[in-house]
């Protein structure tokens, strides 16, 4: 007999399900000690309340302590745009539209946070995301920039990624396109599965290559290599961590709660895309699938037509031959589909797969034998797709994911926050827009500190962040706290917001862009040789910040000596790096004539009594959304910084001299925790305060239109003044 999941109402509420768990997962399992001591000091393990365990939480709910309107249009512009604010003038307009959406029985944080998931920053930022976790190569002899890297016409509407969604590999598009047209028109679709279908293929394109090896050696290689980038990519798994960790056992896992430290979701979901021998470390049959000899090395196959840059197939290889003479598993046997034994299915044959999981999926549910048997495998694919994006889009945005370094979660609270995000994105058939939307509204996304509440706590939150702190020999440090969700912007997010809000080029992806059928110029094409060496300006740069460039330089977001020194040699003089990529300039559009230093210079000059210290307050406003300068300790140090005395006239100085104290202000500012950490933002701003000194394109007026159109669109009544935006009559 199989039910279909039952409600969950302990997930209707995070802040009330996260609770629940307090208490019920301490300890060890199986006899591991997380590196706790045995001898009573300081991190001895202790399992109950009875011997010195974890107390009762102080209440019955995690203390919430919201940072309010301000600080979550702060954090929400660099999750959903890769950017910094204009300033606090654009965080004010987002607060108004927030608390007029909540005055009409609106959820406004929400809706602000789905009409900010639009237009060509929101598609340029996520389309960057989406290649880093496919594991695009963006160097070495496994790229293909003019598949991944070159956009056409395809990419400007829902159409083609609307074909791949519905159809199979055989059915042609109308008209030419590549990978990359895929990825945009998947994201104005707002659906992110024909991207990564496609790119079942697109990644043929790009196979591993070496010398003085025999066929069946190299065919091996690329096996693993392509099978090692899909379990990552898609499911989240590990071959080779599943003899040990698999849903329906774990040797972390244990019957007493206290003991407890493997919290999976409800489904056996590795059974049902590895098969009955998921635990066999030994089994090569998952990545059997990938095979590339005699189906993706040249044939008169093109999937749905895309340009043969980009891999072509002999969609018929399924008549048993393999050089490897291996039967693919995954996502269930292939002995139906491709006789004998399934011997000789590819890709080809996965993906019909795929796309009967994801339509299932949404169509159905996911429907459970009462022991976990996950009926339809294919669906269970596509679940475990979901989780792992899911998780993967959490630690995006909070730094730290649900799972553990197995990839299960190692506590109720982090699996019950996995379980409610992952059926979000499911619900709204894997949209993208609605789990950006989902997290940024999640209780979690804007704490603030405690102190501003007078939690009970330092630690009011269940251990979602840092699981291991339920080990702490002090009850009181067992729970997660604000200092617990710091971490480093993602690499690309520091960079092209860096970038932006400078008014400088962006990095570059592959290096300088092509046109479409253009052949590079540094003869770069695929299968050319001596391999291709052109590859993204500032690559160093790109590379010491935690950039995925290639499958051993696979990037990290984390902050070391010789990232913080390159990053401080490179922008300590505050001039553009030179990252050669797509232009920036004002929200309305366009590239700036000039970097933004340099027109707020023009203004400054412009005012004729505008002082230094107003140069200063504006280039803080501008990276820190902070404009005050707080006290005279902080004003004498920027003097000295600068080499100027911030009382004096701006129009009384050399242009020279006051550009190159400007730009020291802005080297040192980027080098600031403050810039560089999310987690904690910048204290709410008093209007007084806002910086003199306005560029052109960033004043209250203009950045209100922007984010009106974008935002609120013809839906709303809305109008814009110096004051900011009004919805409604």
């Amino acid at each position: 007999m199989t039910t279909r999941r039952p409600p969950k109402t302990h997930v209707a509420l995070a802040a009330i399900a996260l609770c629940a768990c307090r208490g019920s997962n301490d300890g060890v399992a199986s006899g591991f000690t997380d590196s706790a001591s045995d001898d009573g000091g300081p991190g001895a393990m202790v399992t109950s309340a009875e011997d010195g365990g974890e107390p009762a939480a102080p209440t019955e709910d995690p203390e919430l302590c919201d940072g309010g309107d301000e600080a979550w249009a702060k954090r929400v512009l660099p999750l959903i745009q890769g950017r910094r604010p204009e300033g606090v003038r654009e965080v004010r307009i987002l607060v108004q539209m927030v608390q007029q959406l909540n005055a009409m029985g609106r959820n406004g944080r929400h809706e602000v946070a789905l009409g900010l998931a639009r237009g060509p920053l929101y598609r340029a930022r996520w389309k960057q995301y989406l290649y880093d976790q496919l594991r695009v190569n963006v160097s070495s002899d496994r790229r293909n920039e003019d598949c991944y890297d070159v956009v056409g016409d395809a990419a400007e509407d829902t159409a083609l990624a609307e074909h791949v969604r519905d159809n199979g590999p055989t059915e042609a598009f109308d008209g030419g396109f590549r990978f990359a047209d895929v990825v945009y028109s998947a994201l104005r679709l707002d659906d992110v599965t024909p991207a990564y279908r496609a790119d079942l293929f697109a990644r043929l394109s790009a196979p591993t290559i070496a010398g003085n090896v025999t066929p069946e050696e190299l065919e091996s290689m690329n096996r693993t290599n392509y099978g090692q980038a899909f379990e990552a990519a898609y499911l989240g798994r590990k071959t080779e961590c599943l003899p040990c960790h698999r849903a329906e056992m774990a040797v972390t896992n244990a019957d007493d709660p206290e003991l407890d430290r493997h919290w999976p979701l409800a489904g056996n979901f590795e059974l049902a895309v590895y098969g009955p021998d998921a635990g066999d470390a030994n089994d090569i049959r998952a990545h059997a699938i990938f095979r590339r000899a005699g189906f993706g090395d040249g044939g008169p196959d093109r999937a749905w037509g895309m340009d043969p840059i980009c891999g072509t197939f002999d969609f018929g290889a399924d008549d048993g031959s393999d050089i490897l003479d291996q039967v693919p598993h995954l996502v269930g046997d292939y002995s139906d589909d491709v006789p004998p034994n399934g011997r000789g299915a590819t890709v080809y044959h996965l993906e019909s797969r795929m796309r009967a999981g994801f339509d299932a999926l949404v169509a159905d549910g996911l429907d459970l034998a009462s022991d976990g048997t996950v009926n339809n495998p294919y669906a269970g694919f596509a679940y475990l797709f979901s989780m792992n994006f899911a998780n993967k889009l959490w630690r995006e945005a909070m730094g730290y994911p649900l799972t553990v370094a197995n990839n299960f979660p190692r506590n109720g609270a982090q699996r019950d926050t996995l379980e409610q995000l992952t059926d979000a994105f499911v619900d709204q058939r894997y949209s993208l827009r609605y789990l950006l939307a989902e997290v940024a509204t999640h209780p979690y996304f804007n704490q603030q500190t405690p102190d501003t509440c007078e939690t009970s706590t330092p630690y009011p939150l269940p251990a979602v962040f840092d699981p291991f702190t339920k080990s702490s020999s002090n009850p009181l440090m067992r729970g997660n706290g604000v200092g617990d969700t710091l971490h480093r912007h993602s690499a690309r997010v520091l960079i092209d917001s860096t970038a932006q809000a400078m008014w400088w080029p962006r990095s570059q992806a592959f290096g300088p862009a092509h046109e479409p059928n253009e052949i590079p110029g540094t003869n770069c094409g695929m299968g050319t040789f001596p391999p291709c060496t052109e590859e993204p300006a500032q690559i160093g740069l790109l590379r010491d910040m935690g950039v995925f460039l290639n499958d051993s330089e696979s990037g990290f977001n984390g902050v070391d000596f010789n990232g913080l020194l390159r990053w401080e040699t490179t922008l300590a003089p505050g001039m553009d790096p030179g990252l050669g990529g797509d232009c920036t300039g004002p929200l309305a559009g366009g590239c700036a004539d000039a970097d933004w230093i340099t027109q707020l210079l023009d203004a400054a000059y412009a005012d004729g009594d505008a002082t230094i210290a107003d140069v200063a307050a504006a280039v803080k406003d501008r990276l820190l959304t902070e404009p005050i300068l707080a006290n005279d300790a902080e004003r004498n140090a920027l003097g000295d910084l600068m080499g100027l005395d911030l009382d004096a006239a701006v129009g009384t100085l050399d242009r020279g001299t006051v550009d190159t104290a400007t730009r020291r202000v802005v080297g040192m500012l980027v080098n600031t925790p403050q810039y560089l950490l999310a987690g904690v933002v910048s204290a709410d701003q008093d209007p007084a305060n806002d910086p003199r000194l306005v560029v052109a394109g960033t004043s209250t007026s203009a950045l209100c239109n922007v984010l009106g159109e974008l935002v609120l669109g013809s839906s709303e009544s809305w109008s814009c003044s110096g004051d900011g935006i009004s919805i409604g009559d």
